[in-house]
């Protein structure tokens, strides 16, 4: 199966403490949160392959102008379903 993302541009480089996902009942059940300052060079600042769906908290470090959740391993046959995707900073 090939990766997949949803990718996020900010702007402007920020700081990143925080993401909540919001999964539909097709949620990732192995998948990275990446940042790049330039959408080529990316940098993982979480990373998991146990996956709960619903809505997920994750407390974060790092930084960047682009923010993604990159998937790889799905807990359904139809892709990634997001509802939300909510960033915060500091």
């Amino acid at each position: 199966m090939t990766p997949q993302w949803l990718q996020v541009e900010l702007g402007a480089a920020h700081t990143i403490c925080k993401a909540v996902l919001n999964w539909e009942t097709a949620y990732g059940k192995a998948f990275q949160i990446q940042t790049s300052n330039d959408g080529s060079a990316w940098t993982s600042i979480y990373s998991t392959t146990t996956g709960t769906g619903g809505t997920q908290t994750l407390n974060l470090t790092g930084s960047g102008r682009y923010i993604r959740m990159y998937g790889t391993t799905r807990s359904t046959q139809y892709g990634y379903s997001l509802w939300e995707f909510q960033l915060f900073g500091r």
